[in-house]
């Protein structure tokens, strides 16, 4: 499994559950989450890695109760969300004790909400994505969402940048340079190989 190489103590290995699930804050984004699980659905489709998008308002209705609740807690001045706490103090545990064990895309409202940056790190612009198994959405375009979802399969940005690729802070295309499709492919070979079967 790719979480094999990865640094994070602890390591959830979400990717087990063979499933992501696309969970919206408001019901007043239904149409743009239906947009995310296409997107996901169209990425994950065109390297082979054989993941299950699902729409979690519809299906998990218990865990979008706990996912707005990690949300509200991990707010700074009631509008910044501070992912760091989430993933830290939140997320993990709430995992521990068993729930969201699966990859989780949170869309949020863009005129609720925007992101906590400390000054010493580059500012999320249309959201967040992580390779324990969480993205937050603020944008929902098509190049936000498949950037910030290979941020959860595993990619980082370029260094230097390379703005002909996806991966590029900015996200300025919709497509992977080579060197991105080759890591995706490498990261999740067994998973694709397994899918083939």
């Amino acid at each position: 499994m790719k979480s094999k190489s990865w640094n994070i103590v602890p390591r959830w290995e979400w990717e087990k559950s063979k499933k992501v699930v696309v969970f919206s804050i408001t019901d007043r984004l239904s149409d743009e989450k239906s947009s995310v699980i296409n997107y996901i659905s169209e990425l994950v489709n065109e390297f082979g890695i054989p993941l299950k998008i699902i729409d979690g308002n519809l299906k998990y209705p218990k865990d979008l109760t706990l996912v707005k609740r990690i949300i509200r807690e991990s707010l700074k001045n009631s509008k910044l969300i501070d992912y760091k706490i989430i993933l830290e103090k939140k997320l993990r545990m709430v995992r521990n004790d068993g729930e969201l064990k699966y990859g989780i895309v949170i869309i949020v409202d863009k005129n609720e909400y925007d992101f906590y940056n400390e000054s010493n790190q580059q500012p999320a612009i249309y959201g967040i994505g992580t390779e324990e198994g969480l993205v937050i959405l603020i944008y929902t375009h098509k190049e936000a969402v498949r950037h910030e979802f290979a941020h959860m399969l595993g990619l980082n940005h370029h260094q230097p940048p390379n703005p002909g690729c996806i991966m590029n802070w900015k996200c300025d295309v919709s497509t992977f340079c080579n060197d991105c499709k080759k890591k995706i492919q490498e990261m999740w070979k067994e998973e694709i190989k397994e899918g083939k079967k």
